[in-house]
């Protein structure tokens, strides 16, 4: 088991007089009727649904693709799996559908009962290839699942609601080797690859996210971010409220209020 101690917190937050080291600058403000789920890829291109159709807006703004999704029912997330390949979940149709960097299905969907999901409320991607996490909401159970053989499950963790009283996922994410569960209690529970409970805390933290190195925790005005590499303290002012969402890719932040995602720049100060 590896000790929570080698993680490092580094605390992003506006306290007092507090002379801040970094400042986030704002890049972009894009602003849609209504966003049902979006997501960042690694070209820092974002993909956003809203009631009938997807759309891949580039870094400069502007719109590359869009497309029309009513045959997939209501998303509920989007997975950027590779930069060739998107996954798209609906928790209404209990299915997941694959596109190409075009927005262009490339594959059928798949039906999350041939892996006996009763009730799939959130998936995750994972980093093993094409693999997808899934919580099973009915089970109370995590699926690994293996999706270039429907059908077949690599990894299940049991009984949730009795292991650490989980009733419903806020996100999901595994990040370096490790699966991280934010649950609407506030606590956040991490797992190993084999299903282990390692460990399990409980804060004000509302959403989390991860970066390549990074793993970031968000409540209210403040960003903490979990490190095995720096030492550091960093400081900065976090200029938004209220937010629904957010994303971390290299030191660009996407954070979602409402309808509207608003981009910055970290950057230390001179």
């Amino acid at each position: 088991m590896k000790a929570i101690t080698t993680l490092f917190f580094l605390t992003l937050s506006l306290i007092g007089q507090t002379q801040y080291e970094f400042q986030l600058n704002l890049i972009q403000k894009m602003e849609e009727n209504q966003i049902s789920c979006w997501n960042v890829d690694v070209f820092e291109n974002l993909i956003i649904a809203d009631q009938s159709s997807l759309k891949k807006i580039n870094s400069e703004g502007q719109t590359i693709y869009k497309v029309s999704y009513k045959s997939y029912g209501e998303l509920k997330q989007i997975i950027p799996i590779t930069p060739m390949k998107i996954l798209l979940f609906s928790e209404q149709q209990q299915q997941i559908c694959f596109l190409d960097n075009t927005l262009t299905q490339v594959e059928n969907c798949l039906d999350l009962d041939l892996y006996t999901i009763d009730f799939a409320s959130f998936t995750a991607r994972s980093g093993r290839g094409d693999q997808l996490w899934v919580f099973d909401q009915i089970n109370s159970k995590i699926l690994l699942i293996d999706l270039k053989n429907p059908g077949k499950i690599l990894q299940e963790i049991r009984n949730l609601k009795g292991l650490i009283q989980l009733e419903e996922i806020v996100d999901m994410i595994e990040f370096q080797s490790e699966l991280y569960i934010l649950d609407t209690q506030n606590q956040l529970s991490k797992f190993d690859l084999y299903g282990n409970l390692l460990n399990q805390e409980k804060y004000d933290y509302v959403q989390i996210a991860c970066s390549e190195n990074s793993f970031w925790m968000l409540k209210s005005n403040e960003l903490f971010k979990r490190n095995e590499i720096e030492t550091s303290t960093l400081n900065c002012f976090l200029p938004l409220k209220e937010i629904e969402n957010f994303r971390v890719m290299d030191s660009r932040f996407y954070f979602q209020q409402k309808n509207q995602i608003q981009i910055f720049d970290l950057v230390k100060k001179k």
